[in-house]
């Protein structure tokens, strides 16, 4: 089942973080979900990420015997969690904790433009 990630970074707050906006999309089954979280721009891509897998794992029903099959338009998380580019220090328990989840279900991550991902598209609908 395809699912999508995006973080849409609305502002940069007094005390240096960013707000943002999350959102995941899982079109087959109907579902959008967006939330808020303050960080780096990369730590925001990065939540973005674990909201959904946090979805993925809390419902199961709903992914029984498919495929997971995640992508999302962030080059930096796609290819620091596929081990093809080095994470910073700072980003490694984001990292970590997205590659943990392959540990309970099976997914794969890609890389995809923004214009082509439906999670950005929904949250740009608003």
């Amino acid at each position: 089942m395809e699912c999508y990630f995006y973080s849409q970074v609305q502002d940069k707050r007094e005390d240096g973080l960013h707000s943002a906006v999350l959102s995941f999309s899982v079109p087959d089954a109907g579902i959008v979900f967006r939330t808020r979280f303050a960080g780096s721009p990369a730590e925001c891509e990065y939540a973005a990420l674990l909201t959904l897998l946090e979805f993925v794992e809390l419902n199961p029903q709903v992914f029984r015997d498919r495929t997971v099959e995640i992508y999302g338009d962030s080059f930096t998380v796609v290819n620091q969690i596929n081990e093809k580019m080095y994470c910073t220090k700072d980003l490694q328990p984001f990292r970590n904790m997205a590659i943990l989840f392959r540990n309970k279900f099976s997914y794969s991550l890609n890389w995809i433009p923004q214009r082509e991902n439906p999670a950005q598209l929904t949250l740009n609908a608003d």
